[in-house]
């Protein structure tokens, strides 16, 4: 039997991630941060057209009450050159009704009050408790920013007021996102460069009743900060996971998405989000604003980028644009289309390289070929799958709460029955690809979650991709291009890793820890 620890994977640098049990809440599955890497929920990134984003700078969308649109634009004013300058523009509050179609008006400016002549406003976020408001308003010319708090009435709020207790001369606290706890305590987390931190901007959280601190703002420390800056907090209520952007090393340029789970200042160490999600520019102001029906899991929200297509006056390292990003769910469809025939190589190519790589795919315990010695197997990979499959009234069954059950669910319906109906449609992109003289490489890693023997692990992973290339072999076209070497498969096989830290509680089958561990991996698909 395997154990159900996961095996760490190496991705990007080459250094295998440490272990972790489930996270906190339901993120783990739909935004890559798992136990053993991301799983390849396949999302779309979204630049939303005008008027919502303009040449200035747009940033902070989120939804107030299901029927609001609420963001910060920065319009440039009126002057004598075409560059763009935080001390000759002016941000301010937006907001846009949402029909019940969901169809957004034309934005207009905040009607609530919150807006400043004389000040930047930015940086909205609600309490999901009370809805009081908070933001930020910043001197136009030093841009030393403070957070100000607006009470929540029977009609509209109150006007606002400076958070009291918060704020060092000198010092900038801006971005606020609130949680509340299970005893309904508000916790107010924001970014600030104020004495105390790790370097540059780190996200710190104060304790606040009625709009003043209690005691002193604490910082979230080195699980989540770094000596690099870290800024825009969002805490996601349902899910239990705070996100932020940083521009730490290791990312993938800019200033990129990570999130943690936990609260206050205890919190696993935060990891990016998926690769889908990042981007080469600035990856900023990442929130949720839509759940599953059933359960916490996020499906859809904004993010802003000065990516290639946002606008810009001169060019894009001077604004940002909103873009909506929503989990895919045509692409984990199970009926997924095949290559329509008159698209061309270059297109199919394209959609290669835009394929979500690593493509995960996953086994039930100990298959193919339960207790085998042999790296060999004639059992192909659909056989495993549909096996697989099959179980899934069985591990509902196992499940011990609500929560786990919707994590199952979503486990089956997103990774073992989507993530193999990708795998069809990339086969048909490869057949494509062969038909036309190309010569293509898939890289393949194989992973077992540890048991007694190493050396079991070695075989058995070995054995999943051995699986794999017998599904290769099953299509004609893709079987004759393996013989004739024009298709190649690069083997990684991993085996397992010592044990780590694991709930005792954890089902060694039927938990989903043990779900994510027992996987092969598509690394890649090149042309050759």
């Amino acid at each position: 039997m395997e154990s159900p620890l996961p095996s760490p994977t190496a991705h990007g640098n080459g250094r295998p991630r440490r272990a972790r049990g489930m996270l906190v809440g339901l993120t783990a599955l739909l935004l890559g941060l798992t136990a053993t890497g991301p799983l390849r929920a396949q999302y779309r990134v979204v630049h939303l057209e005008k008027p919502f984003n303009t040449p200035g700078s747009e940033t902070g969308a989120i939804v107030v009450g299901d029927t609001i649109l609420a963001y910060a634009t920065m319009q440039q004013q009126p002057s004598r050159n075409s560059q763009f300058h935080m001390t000759t523009s002016h941000t301010q509050l937006m907001q846009a009704r949402i029909a019940k179609n969901g169809k957004v008006a034309r934005p207009r400016p905040n009607r609530w009050g919150l807006n400043a002549a004389r000040e930047h406003t930015s940086n909205l976020c609600v309490d999901p408790l009370t809805h009081d408001l908070y933001f930020t308003r910043a001197d136009l010319n030093t841009l030393e920013a403070r957070i100000y708090f607006a009470r929540k009435r029977k009609r509209g709020w109150d006007k606002p007021v400076e958070v009291r207790g918060l704020h060092l001369d000198g010092f900038t606290a801006t971005q606020p996102s609130v949680g509340r706890t299970e005893d309904s305590t508000c916790v107010l987390y924001f970014a600030s460069d104020r004495p105390g931190g790790s370097g540059g901007m780190d996200i710190w959280y104060a304790i606040v009743k009625n709009g003043r601190v209690q005691g002193q703002p604490v910082n979230l420390g080195p699980q989540v900060n770094s000596p690099a800056d870290e800024i825009t907090p969002f805490f996601d209520q349902p899910a239990g996971v705070l996100y932020f952007s940083s521009d730490r090393p290791g990312g993938l340029g800019g200033h990129d998405i990570y999130c943690a789970a936990g609260g206050r200042n205890t919190w696993r160490e935060a990891e990016p989000v998926c690769h889908c999600l990042n981007s080469e520019y600035n990856d900023i102001y990442f929130t949720v604003t839509d759940h599953a029906e059933d359960s916490p899991l996020p499906v859809a929200g904004y993010l802003a980028s000065n990516r290639p297509d946002s606008y810009f006056l001169v060019d894009s390292t001077c604004c940002n644009d909103l873009y909506r990003w929503s989990l895919d769910s045509a692409a984990l469809a199970v009926q997924t289309p095949g290559v329509d025939t008159i698209e061309s190589i270059d297109t199919i190519r394209r959609r290669i390289e835009r394929f979500m790589f690593p493509l995960f795919l996953y086994f039930h315990n100990d298959e193919p070929d339960p207790m085998s010695r042999s790296t060999a197997t004639t059992t192909a990979y659909p056989q495993c799958q549909s096996r697989y499959a099959a179980l899934r009234g069985e591990y509902l069954a196992r499940q011990h709460s609500a929560g786990d059950s919707a994590l199952v669910e979503e486990f089956f319906d997103s990774c073992v029955v989507g993530n193999y109906a990708r795998v069809e449609q990339l086969f048909d992109y490869v057949e494509s690809l062969l038909d036309e003289g190309l010569a293509v490489d898939i890289a393949i890693a194989g992973y077992a979650s540890p048991v007694f023997h190493s050396e079991y692990n070695q075989v058995l992973s070995e054995r999943r991709i051995n699986s794999f290339i017998n599904m290769i072999r099953s299509r004609d076209l893709l079987g004759d291009a393996l013989e004739s070497r024009q298709l190649t498969v690069t083997l990684q096989p991993h085996g397992a890793v010592a044990p780590t830290t694991q709930s005792a509680s954890a089902d060694p089958v039927y938990g989903l820890p043990a779900m994510l561990a027992r996987r092969i991996e598509v690394l890649s698909c090149t042309v050759r």
